[in-house]
């Protein structure tokens, strides 16, 4: 037997050996992705706007649970919503295209939030 003969059979031997014809065994994933709450894109927005300190600019974000990204301009104090809320500036990159607009995020307990929301 010649040498890529003798490949070519070892090669069918392994993908023979890791077929497998049950169906594989999910429900552990399955319940793990379900019981996960996907991230808005306010929710990322406002979590960046509240880590960040006031004057920064430049600041990315992105939303795996969405596939939207963006820069947040610039961070300011807001006269907007009760103390130690930030207006902000940011774009919006997303399959409907590129946005910009102006919000105002305030701490709400352990988190931040949009204003309106």
């Amino acid at each position: 037997m010649n040498p890529k003969s003798s490949i070519l059979a070892m090669s069918i031997a392994a993908l023979a050996a890791c077929s497998h014809s049950d169906p594989l065994e999910t429900t552990l994933a399955q319940s793990a992705i379900q019981h996960q709450t996907p991230l808005t894109d306010q929710a990322v927005i406002a979590d960046t706007v509240g880590r960040s300190a006031v004057g920064a600019t430049a600041l990315a974000w992105a939303n795996p649970s969405t596939g939207s990204a963006g820069v947040i301009e610039q961070i300011d104090p807001s006269n907007d919503g009760p103390d130690g809320c930030r207006g902000f500036m940011t774009s919006r990159q997303s399959l409907d295209g590129i946005t910009r607009f102006n919000g105002v995020a305030c701490p709400s307990g352990d988190s931040w939030k949009l204003s309106g929301q």
